[in-house]
Order: C-alpha cells, then structure tokens, then sequence
C-alpha cells in the first residue's frame, strides 16, 4: 500500500503514476490544475473570496482518481469512478476533505457543497473549453453570499474569469493527446 502525505498537485501526481494511472489520466489532471490555478488566483483576487486554494487544487489534481479502476470512464460516460476513486484515495490514507473531491466534482448540485468543490467542478469543465450554465450560477450564488454581494455584481466577473479560461480550452485539448 502507497501512504503518502499529499501535499501539492505533483505529490498528488506521483500518487496517481504509482497507482497506475494511465499517461492520459495524469495529463488530464495536470490540465485541470492548470485551469484550476488560474480560476482560484482570479476568484481570491477580482472577486475578493477567502478560500483553501491548496485544497481546491489537490482536489483537481485527484478528483478522476477512480478512473484508474474504471479506465472505460476515461473516454466515455460513467459514474462509477466517483465513489471508487474516494475509496482509493481513503484506502491509501489521503484526508477525506481531499478525497471528497471524487465524488463532488460531479455532484456539485448538491446544497451543501463548499466553495472549493464547485471550483474543482468549474475547473474539469473549463479546462476544456465548456461552461456550464448551471455549475457557473451555483458558483455565483455562493460567491455572493461569501462576499457579502448581490449576484448580479458577482456575475460579470465570474462570467469573465470562465470565459477566459475557457477561451484557451482548445489549446489544452491539444495537450491532452498523449
């Protein structure tokens, strides 16, 4: 069994690489970060919100982890690999608030979600080059009541900060071809 103190996207990295994740996994992971990277320094300073951003950035380096068991999840469709990456994570002593991140990067509908999970779900989808409409209003929504604003002062920032890094989801895209 790996046990490791998970500390930064690489140590998260090699975490995956002696699991057995594929090239393409841990590519993808290292473009998620990169989107993630960008979204959290714009989020803390345009829009003034007070989050863990190392937390928010081990969950994008993490949160597809369950694809290692579930590989045919990794080009198409499937959910599997959300409770079954928590689990290996968990089983190879990574902290439950990091190992979450399997499971609410996709499930981000839910209420009780924090910042840090709907930023790591903005994140795998942005990276790409796709929004989403819903995620992004459950984002402002909080963002404003973190901040102590309306939505709709929050929402042109918010707005602009994913358009931009979706803007170069077509780059990344390229560099996920491993």
């Amino acid at each position: 069994m790996v046990t490791r103190l998970v500390r930064t996207p690489a140590d998260a990295g090699q975490l995956l690489a002696e699991l057995g994740a594929s090239e393409w996994l841990i590519r993808h992971h290292e473009l998620v970060v990169e989107a993630m990277q960008v979204l959290a320094l714009r989020v803390r300073t345009e829009l003034g919100v007070a989050f863990d951003s190392d937390l928010a950035l081990l969950g994008a380096a993490l949160h597809d982890a369950g694809k290692i068991e579930h590989p045919d999840e990794m080009r198409g469709p499937g959910h599997a690999h959300e409770h079954a990456g928590e689990r290996l994570l968990l089983a190879h002593e990574v902290p439950e608030r990091v190992a979450r991140f399997c499971v609410t990067h996709a499930a981000w509908d839910d209420e009780e979600r924090e910042i840090e999970d709907l930023l790591v779900a903005l994140a795998d989808k942005l990276w790409k080059g796709r929004r989403e409409e819903g995620l992004e209003h459950r984002a402002v929504a909080l963002i404003a009541r973190l901040v102590n604003r309306d939505p709709w002062q929050v929402f042109g920032v918010f707005d602009a900060i994913c358009e931009d890094i979706a803007a170069d989801g077509p780059d990344r895209l390229e560099r996920s071809r491993v």
